[in-house]
C-alpha cells in the first residue's frame, strides 16, 4: 500500500496536476504555468490595497493585540529558535546512535515531541494572519488561482456548483507533499533511475527550465541533494541516507566541521602579524552575544579549560589580578624551572670545554 501511494504522488508530480475524487466527481487541479503565477499577483495587490483602506488590520497590528492579551510575545519566537537548535543537537545523536536501535528510537522520540513544541509556538504567532490585509489577499489570490486551475474530467472549468472553492482548498491543503515524501521520492527507484538516465539524455519532464513546476523542481532539488551526499568522500551507509534524521544529523556534522574550518582559517589569518602570533594570548572585542560565541570557538580544548579555570577561580576569589590566576602562576613556574635547566645544561658545557 505504501507503495502505491508513493508511486501516486510521483504520477501526479509528473502529470503537474492534483485529482480529487469525490464520489461521482472527479477534479483535476493543475500547476499553474507561469503566466498566470504572474496575474495572480494582480490579484493580490488589487485585494490587499481595498483591504488596507477598508480598515483591515496589518501585520504588525494583529501582533500588538497578541502581545497585549498575552497570547503570543517574542520570547515564544526565541524559544522557537533555542528548540530548532536543540533539535538540530538531537539529530547528531541520532546520526552517531543509528546502529544501537534502541538510543536511536528514544532521540527520534524527542525530535518527534520538539517539533510538535516549534509548531505550537508558531500557531501563537499566526493564529490570527487570515484577518490582515496580507492574509485577506492571499486568500483571494488562492481562490482566483484554484478557480482557473481547476478542471472536471472531460476538460472543462469547474463551475463550483456541487463543492465549494474553501472545500477545495482544503481537500489541497490535505493531499500537499510533504518534504519527506519528496525525499523518499528522490531517492528510490523508479525516480531515481528517471533522474539518473535523464543526466545522458538531457531530458527528464520536457520544455524549458522555467516552466518547470513547484513539485517538480522540489523533487530535482532533493535529487541533486541526495546526488551531492552519494559524491562526498564520507558519504554515511545507505541505511542512514534513507533515513531523514540521521542523514540530517550527518549534514549538520558536516556543516559544522565546515564552519571550524572556516572559524580557524579566519584565526590563523587574524594572527598572521608576526607581534599577535608570538603572543601567548590574544584578546578580541566583541559586540554580541554570538560574537561572543564565535570568538570563543576560536580557543582550543586547552584554552577552552584554562578560560573555565579562570571562571571559577574568579568566582571563588572575587577581584584576582592577572599574575594570580592559577594558570598563568604555573606558566610562570614552568617556564622559570626551563630557564634555570637551561643555565645548568650551559655551565655544563662551558665545563666540559
Amino acid at each position: 500500500m505504501e507503495d502505491i501511494y508513493y508511486e501516486k504522488v510521483l504520477n501526479r508530480i509528473i502529470q503537474g496536476r492534483l485529482r480529487l475524487r469525490l464520489g461521482d466527481l472527479v477534479l483535476f487541479i493543475d500547476e499553474p504555468s507561469k503566466e498566470i503565477i504572474e496575474e495572480s499577483f494582480d490579484i493580490y495587490e488589487d485585494t490587499h490595497k481595498k483591504a488596507f483602506f477598508s480598515g483591515v488590520y496589518v501585520e504588525q497590528e494583529v501582533l500588538e493585540i497578541l502581545l497585549m492579551n498575552d497570547m503570543w510575545s517574542p520570547l515564544d519566537d526565541k524559544q522557537a529558535k533555542d528548540i530548532e537548535k536543540e533539535i538540530e543537537d538531537l539529530k547528531v545523536k541520532a546520526f552517531k546512535s543509528f546502529f544501537n536501535k534502541q538510543k536511536l528510537a528514544a532521540f527520534k522520540r524527542q525530535i518527534r515531541h520538539k517539533e510538535r513544541e516549534i509548531i505550537k509556538l508558531k500557531t501563537k504567532k499566526h493564529q490570527f494572519d487570515h484577518l490582515t490585509c496580507d492574509g485577506v489577499a492571499n486568500f483571494a489570490r488562492k481562490c482566483w488561482l484554484t478557480q482557473r486551475m481547476t478542471k472536471t474530467k472531460s476538460g472543462e472549468p469547474y463551475n463550483f456548483k456541487e463543492v465549494s472553492i474553501s472545500s477545495v482548498l482544503d481537500m489541497v491543503a490535505q493531499n500537499e507533499i510533504l518534504p519527506e515524501t519528496f525525499r523518499k521520492l528522490a531517492r528510490s527507484h523508479p525516480f531515481r533511475g528517471m533522474w539518473n538516465l535523464s543526466k545522458k539524455t538531457g531530458d527528464l519532464f520536457g520544455g524549458s527550465a522555467i516552466d518547470i513546476d513547484k513539485n517538480k523542481l522540489a523533487l530535482i532539488s532533493y535529487a541533486q541533494m541526495y546526488d551531492n551526499v552519494y559524491e562526498n568522500p564520507e558519504s554515511p551507509k545507505d541505511e542512514i541516507i534513507e533515513d531523514d534524521d540521521c542523514l540530517d544529523g550527518w549534514f549538520i556534522v558536516q556543516r559544522r566541521k565546515q564552519e571550524k574550518e572556516k572559524k580557524k582559517a579566519e584565526a590563523d589569518a587574524l594572527i598572521s602579524n608576526e607581534k599577535i602570533a608570538n603572543s601567548s594570548e590574544i584578546f578580541l572585542m566583541a559586540q554580541t552575544q554570538e560574537e561572543v560565541n564565535n570568538i570563543y570557538d576560536l580557543n582550543d580544548p586547552v584554552s577552552r579549560g584554562k578560560i573555565k579555570q579562570r571562571e571559577h577561580q574568579i568566582a571563588s576569589e572575587g577581584n584576582v589580578n592577572f599574575s594570580d590566576l592559577q594558570d598563568v602562576r604555573q606558566d610562570i613556574l614552568i617556564e622559570s624551572r626551563q630557564q634555570g635547566m637551561e643555565q645548568i645544561r650551559s655551565r655544563a658545557g662551558g665545563g666540559r670545554r
